[in-house]
């Protein structure tokens, strides 16, 4: 009775996650905007969206509203020494959506100051 009640739980869970990774945002050319702002939070986390362990922004914008920032896969960020700070004032390209009830931006590219931190191609495909 107890292996049943695991395998359900495992089960359960398992549909859970299966049915919440088919509503995983994509990366769509038709939806890239350009946001400015300052960074207000640095934080890496286990990202449904890059399916690994993520780097991800809080941006203010301009306009006075919070964005989340999806950067790349933290081995990516880290192994090219992407590091970013609150209070950094940045420029984003990327594909906005929706996730979670939350404003996201999928990042292709960062300006900060005079450097340009690439994180997709042209065609919004992953670099790392």
């Amino acid at each position: 009775m107890k292996n049943f009640l695991i395998a359900l739980i495992v089960t359960v869970f398992g549909i859970a996650a299966f049915a919440q990774a088919g509503t995983v945002p994509q990366y769509d050319k038709s939806n890239e905007v350009r946001v400015s702002g300052t960074v207000q939070d640095v934080r890496d986390y286990q990202c449904p969206i890059s399916g690994t362990l993520g780097s991800h922004l809080t941006l203010k914008t301009t306009s006075g509203g919070l964005v989340e920032v999806h950067l790349a896969a933290t081995k990516y960020t880290k192994s090219y020494e992407m590091i970013f700070a609150k209070g950094d004032g940045v420029e984003v390209l990327g594909s906005r959506v929706m996730w979670d009830g939350v404003d996201t931006v999928l990042a292709r590219e960062i300006t900060r100051k005079q450097e340009t931190f690439m994180f997709r191609d042209k065609e919004g495909k992953p670099l790392w």
